[in-house]
């Protein structure tokens, strides 16, 4: 060896840049870095975190997370953020005070905080201290290329309370297990110079990523996230929720897998009810991607059941919505089809959750991770696709090891694991889908059925049996005189209900011209009067020390306040007349039930509340697959009813209820009665006969044509009871097709 050549131990020493290069592999966008800091705030014990921007969108000046955590002491800083990759987690595995599973095991926190800005300040304050910790990591450090990762400086301090004292940040939540939230306690991470220019799309694509961040079918209630956008103008903060189509699905699935490959899954059809349970053992067969099932075997383990998978213990729920029937989603929440469909399209796809925290990307949008739409290809009648569900996977990391995060923490590792979480998935749904398709057929494929009523066809099956015995002799002529008769009369009747019918078609064509012609002013009307108030909100700022003009200015938002309140009166009536209107009725669709019975007494509001009658509807959601106008027109029949003849009896004991139930068959029984002087016995036959009225503008036309559509699209009655709930009358509403 030559007198220049040395020998010995030498460590790594890792320039500062490195710290950039890791975050941006490790981070995979701006959106995961703030999700990732509001999971170090779930760790971190907290109620309630608060993800607040500042400034205008494309020129945001700072983001800040704030949280009632715990909050951290000088040497939990100085151990855990100035150490990257730190295994202080791994070696706590759960939270001191709450016990949650902790979610972040990699130490990457800081790096989430250095993809979003320039510099990052934290304060925090541990419980039962009386300082907070102040920190300053300027990021921009470790851009330099001659800096080493040790010779990085961060300020820090200890000092007096001055953000995170008592009455502020994240206060007011209910104290539990030692934890006061009374703002004595917590971690601010305020970031300036934001490396992003955030847009509309972005915070709704970090607004979606945060209200999945939780599982959505999650009982836990205990961890709250605020996004809070702050301008010049105003300032929004809204809670980050599930959207709520998720209450209303169609179909649902719950599934579970025990570690040894028990199974056991059930699915419900909400329109009917109705549900089916599956047992048995899963296993893997001896091929690649294959899926030993043994169903209907509960109890012991069987001698065979394959090869041991190397998923589970595992929860699934799963919803889904039949795309072409969302008419009872908009029946809740209001909002057009329009936008239910682009709600389910945020929410679509399967999600997988770690310990009740979601691993991304599984469920993002366009993120077919279970190849549902490929696999749709090749039985497009029968599978499901990706944008129709929505569901969630529950797995937990101590009991699932080997589902565990690639280093990006974008995904799971592609393993054996991996590939069996897929395959059991797949078919769970295929226990599902045999039930949907059989529902829908049997949906599609009932028909009114004729019977007696005034629009039924006479029956010729007599004549045709006589012509098809070839005797066609005096009995036949005796036949068809009957027939014609029959024709004759039917023809009578129908002339008259339709001479009737015109009238009322008439009266719907006005309606309909009426809510055309008044909603486009109306529009404009709620439209200009707000663009208005915002525009004299701004000129109160501008002008906030002139005390005279300030009151002129807020006599005029007083009265465009009354303007928009009148507007949405105007828009209510439109909405209660909408469906009296002579539009061509569509199809079925599926709807609830309570919520077409809400609407018909809508109608009658003013007339309810001024009689003083009280009324009882059912609160149960019976989904059911019917036209709801169809159904709104039987209850508004039997209201109108109701409201005249209980004008007869002293206020104190006029009242109506409604209540629904399911019978036999799935079908829907549905009771309404009054508290009227009922009906006399002597007219119990003729109410349901046509023109048949006691009243004296009545018309007769209204139980008859009620009970035609119960019979006819319905396969049902309607049928006055002897007694009811209530002393005066009481109908019996049954619905057996479609339903």
């Amino acid at each position: 060896m030559s007198d220049d050549m040395a020998g010995g131990l030498y460590s790594l020493r890792p320039r500062a840049r490195i710290l950039r290069t890791l975050g941006e592999e490790l981070i995979s966008s701006e959106v995961v870095a703030v999700i990732e800091l509001v999971k170090n705030a779930y760790d971190a014990d907290a109620s309630r975190v608060e993800v607040l921007f500042e400034g205008e969108v494309g020129s945001l000046e700072a983001l800040t997370v704030l949280d009632d955590g715990h909050g951290m002491a000088m040497d939990t800083v100085a151990r855990a953020w100035m150490e990257p990759a730190t295994d202080h987690k791994k070696k706590l595995k759960v939270s001191p005070y709450l016990h949650r599973r902790l979610l972040g095991e990699k130490g990457v926190g800081r790096f989430a905080a250095a993809r979003l800005a320039r510099g990052l300040e934290l304060t925090t304050r541990k419980i039962g201290l009386n300082s907070e910790i102040y920190a300053y990591f300027d990021w921009t450090q470790f851009d330099d290329p001659d800096l080493y990762l040790d010779q990085v400086e961060i300020l820090a301090e200890e000092r007096v309370p001055g953000l995170i004292e008592a009455g502020g940040v994240c206060a007011g939540g209910k104290a539990v297990k030692g934890l006061p939230r009374d703002g004595t306690h917590g971690t601010i991470l305020r970031m300036e110079g934001l490396k992003k220019l955030w847009s509309d799309s972005d915070f709704a694509d970090l607004s979606r990523g945060l209200s999945r961040l939780i599982a959505p079918f999650s009982t836990a209630s205990d961890f709250a996230i605020f996004l809070r956008r702050s301008s010049a103008d105003e300032v929004v903060v809204e809670e980050v929720n599930s959207p709520e189509i998720i209450k209303y699905p169609h179909y649902e699935l719950r599934a579970s897998l025990a570690g040894e490959g028990r199974f056991r899954a059930s699915v419900t059809i909400k329109s009917t009810e109705s549900s089916i349970e599956r047992v048995g053992w899963l296993g893997r067969g001896k091929k690649a991607n294959e899926l030993l099932v043994l169903e209907d075997v509960d109890g012991p383990s069987p001698p065979d059941k394959g090869r041991p998978l190397e998923c589970g213990p595992l929860e699934v729920e799963v919803l889904v919505w039949d795309r072409d029937q969302l008419d009872n989603v908009d029946q809740k929440i209001g909002i057009g089809l329009r936008s239910v469909r682009k709600d389910l399209d945020s929410i679509a796809g399967i999600s997988v959750y770690r310990d009740g925290f979601r691993v991304l990307p599984y469920g993002e949008p366009d993120n077919d991770w279970l190849k549902l739409d490929l696999r749709r290809v090749q039985n497009p009648t029968m599978r499901l696709s990706n944008n129709q569900i929505t569901g969630y996977v529950g797995i937990s990391s101590d009991t699932n090891p080997e589902l565990r995060d690639q280093s990006n923490r974008e995904g799971l590792d592609n393993n054996q694991a991996y590939a069996d979480l897929k395959m059991v998935l797949r078919f769970f749904l295929s226990i599902l889908e045999p039930e949907r398709y059989r529902e829908r057929k049997l949906e599609q494929g009932k028909k009114p059925e004729p019977n007696g009523s005034i629009f039924a066809t006479p029956d010729l099956s007599r004549l045709r049996d006589q012509i098809k015995s070839g005797v066609v002799g005096d009995d036949a002529v005796q036949i068809l005189d009957e027939v014609t008769r029959d024709w004759e009369s039917q023809i009578v009747r129908i002339k008259d209900a339709v001479a009737r019918y015109h009238t009322l078609a008439t009266v719907g064509q006005l309606v309909d011209k009426v809510v055309h012609d008044g909603r486009q002013p109306l529009s404009t009307i709620q439209g200009q009067s707000t663009l208005a108030a915002e525009a004299i909100a701004s000129l109160q700022k501008k002008y906030v020390e002139d005390a005279m003009l300030s009151d002129v200015l807020e006599r005029i938002v007083g009265r465009l306040s009354r303007v928009k309140d009148s507007a949405s009166l105007l828009d209510l009536l439109f909405r209660r007349i909408e469906p009296l209107g002579g539009r061509r009725k569509g199809r079925p669709t599926k709807v609830y039930l309570n919520e077409i019975i809400k609407s018909a007494f809508s109608h009658f509001e003013s007339d309810i509340a001024s009689n003083g009658i009280r009324v009882s509807l059912p609160a149960r959601d019976d989904l059911v697959r019917v036209d709801s106008l169809e159904l709104q027109e039987v209850f508004i029949n039997l209201i109108s009813n109701s409201i005249h003849w209980m004008s007869a009896v002293p206020k104190e004991r006029r009242a109506i209820v409604v209540s629904t139930s399911r019978i036999e068959g799935g079908a829907v029984e549905i009771i309404f009665a009054d508290s009227g002087p009922g009906i006399p016995s002597s007219n119990r036959e003729s109410i349901f006969e046509p023109y048949f009225s006691t009243k004296s503008d009545g018309v007769g036309l209204g139980l008859v044509i009620s009970g035609e559509i119960i019979r006819d699209y319905y396969g049902g009655e309607l049928e006055l009871l002897n007694a009811g709930p209530l002393p005066g009358a009481a109908f019996r509403i049954v619905i057996r097709r479609r339903v």
